[in-house]
């Protein structure tokens, strides 16, 4: 088992997609289930093994708030201005 206790972090599904996590949420990894919420012990969601990869520490935002998902059809660069 292993546990934070209180740090942000990025989780990776297998699929490709991210999410972003503060500082409030706890979790844990037991038998290779992912455990979320905002209490030790107090799990709100569980990740089977099957359905996520990384979990990569210190890249959540203290605020709560998530990073804005970038999407390449915005970029200034392939606007014609003429």
């Amino acid at each position: 088992m292993w546990v934070s206790v209180s740090m942000a972090f990025k989780l990776t599904y297998i699929d490709g997609q991210e999410d972003t996590y503060d500082d409030d949420t706890k979790w844990e990894v037991d038998e290779g289930v992912l455990k979320l919420g905002r209490g030790d012990g107090d799990w709100s969601v569980l990740v089977s093994p099957g359905h996520w990869a990384t979990i990569e520490l210190g890249k959540g935002k203290k605020d709560g708030k998530k990073d804005k998902p970038k999407n390449e059809d915005d970029s200034d660069d392939d606007k014609d201005d003429g």
